[in-house]
């Protein structure tokens, strides 16, 4: 995320009080770490640093601007380390899925239930109804029918070759 990493440019070079230091410090030419900067001040319409070729002063905006972005700055790379380690963990939430209700109580059941023993953290909520559910409107994540589909907008796709069953979806979701 370049933003991020302006954003982490800007704050090191405040603490450091130096481009080239905090340049070493994240693996980058200082020319990498001075346009970071740059395209910060552009895209904020403001100098965040006085600068010269010996010395770095932060300005009256800059000093506002680091007011903020200390604390955004942080709860944005502890989000970013709870997303990168959800993703590395177990899986958890809740998964919204509707079936007609033969095909939810004699197929899906049996599997759903060996899902969650291997997934505790996944909450399931399954919905049985013969009518169709609208993916689009409804809290539903994915849903299961047999048959032809009446909207030649979904497209069929093998779900479990060995049994002939079809996934449906519509092709942007897919």
């Amino acid at each position: 995320m370049k933003s991020l990493q302006d954003l982490d440019i800007f704050v090191r070079t405040v603490d450091s009080g130096s481009l080239s230091a905090t340049a070493r410090a994240l693996d980058l030419t200082p020319a990498a770490a001075s346009a970071a900067l740059k395209r910060l001040e552009a895209e904020l319409g403001v100098l965040l640093f006085v600068r010269s070729t010996r010395s770095l002063r932060l300005t009256p905006e800059g000093a506002l601007f680091l007011e903020h972005c200390r604390p955004a700055l942080a709860a944005l790379q502890q989000v970013q380390g709870q997303l990168a380690s959800g993703w590395a963990g177990a899986l958890s939430g809740t998964l919204q899925l509707a079936a007609p209700s033969d095909l939810g109580r004699n197929v899906l059941l049996p599997w759903l239930d060996e899902f969650q023993v291997e997934h505790p953290g996944i909450a399931v909520r399954l919905q049985l109804s013969d009518r169709m559910a609208n993916v689009y409107s409804e809290p539903v994540d994915a849903a299961f029918r047999y048959g032809k589909p009446q909207d030649s907008g979904l497209v069929a796709l093998p779900l479990a070759a060995e049994h002939r069953r079809v996934l449906c979806a519509a092709p942007a979701y897919l």
